[in-house]
């Protein structure tokens, strides 16, 4: 299964799934992104990443399906104790239409990370950087999507089920894309991440066709639903994107703080998920609670009245989804 194409900077994905692998890089292809780590700039050069990378490029075109049709997606991650050598590898990646990762694992000044972040992307360099999340202050991470950061990585590895809150947190920041490495051992792993607002899963030198059987489980999802990252209801402890689903703010729930968080308020709300559905199918639903099916909840929802106004208007349960999809990127927007 194909995924609807995922953008992130100048790179085209067919799959959320990225595989995180040593220089020497992997025998055979996916559909997703390659990510080559960890060089260390203090004891290599731009020269020798290079290099691999080409060696890289090399193999994924002459593997598998991987590189037939269409340049392999691919991506190098980097650590420097110096600016200079990571603005020569950003300049590198740019040329090569490569994704640039930057390993701040380690690091523990912010102040540095949204400097370098702001000088790479000066070249256009389609940037990640990888981060433990107690690194994130308040406001970093929307300071970053104001830097036009394209993914923030978060290492999520060993946190004990947490990892989800986490991501919801990063993702109500409303900043970047989010690429996450967590527990991963299964398709409800990843999409427990999905649902919380990781638009990507990065898998650390994942057992042979793990990665390609997630990227296909994944794909398949998408395919039925529409929506492969939809996340769960703001009741349920959704991301922000699942104002997309809620009702009018009549009652005491907890779409109040939600609102909040969003920049909303009750009437603000209301108003903007009203214009945004006018001229669309959503604008529709005669019959459900409140006459319009923008305020309705996500298919997987039992709903007769929800169903039914579906059936009457002719909109398949896909298109209802991809609706709302698009409703929740446009409600988000400042």
């Amino acid at each position: 299964m194909i995924l609807s194409m995922l953008e992130v900077g100048y790179l085209s994905l067919s799959s959320p799934v990225a595989v995180v692998l040593p220089g020497h890089g992997l025998k055979s292809g996916f559909d997703g992104l390659f990510l080559l780590e960890s060089f260390d700039l203090d004891r290599a050069s731009v020269e020798d990443v290079e290099e691999a990378l080409r060696d890289q490029r090399g193999c994924l075109g002459n593997c598998g399906d991987a590189g037939k049709d269409k340049a392999t997606p691919l991506g190098f991650s980097i650590r420097s104790s110096e600016d200079g050598p990571i603005m020569d590898a950003a300049r590198m990646a740019g040329r090569n239409l490569y994704l640039l990762e930057i390993d701040f694992s380690n690091e523990d000044d912010p102040e540095r990370i949204k400097e370098v972040v702001s000088r790479v992307k000066r070249y256009g360099t389609t940037l990640s950087i990888k981060v433990r999340p107690e690194i994130l202050q308040e406001g970093m991470v929307a300071e970053l999507g104001r830097a036009r950061l394209d993914l923030i990585h978060l290492d999520l590895t060993g946190m004990n089920g947490v990892g989800p809150k986490v991501v919801r947190k990063t993702a109500d920041s409303m900043g970047p894309k989010i690429m996450a490495m967590g527990d991963v051992a299964n398709f409800e792993d990843a999409k427990a991440l999905l649902a919380m607002g990781a638009d990507m899963i990065s898998l650390q030198s994942p057992e042979p066709g793990f990665a390609r059987k997630l990227s296909d489980q994944v794909g398949k999802y998408d395919d039925q639903s529409g929506w492969y990252n939809c996340p769960k209801h703001i009741c349920s402890g959704g991301d922000l994107r699942g104002l997309a689903f809620c009702c009018p703010p009549v009652k005491h729930c907890p779409i109040l703080g939600a609102l909040k968080k969003a920049g909303f308020t009750p009437e603000s709300f209301v108003q903007k998920k009203l214009a945004l559905a006018k001229g669309t199918p959503l604008e529709k639903g005669d019959g459900t609670c409140f006459g319009s099916l923008v305020w309705c909840c996500k298919i997987t929802k039992p709903c007769y009245l929800r169903d039914a106004a579906l059936r009457r208007y002719g909109i398949s349960a896909k298109e209802y989804m991809l609706l709302k999809k698009n409703l929740a990127e446009k409600l988000l927007l400042p």
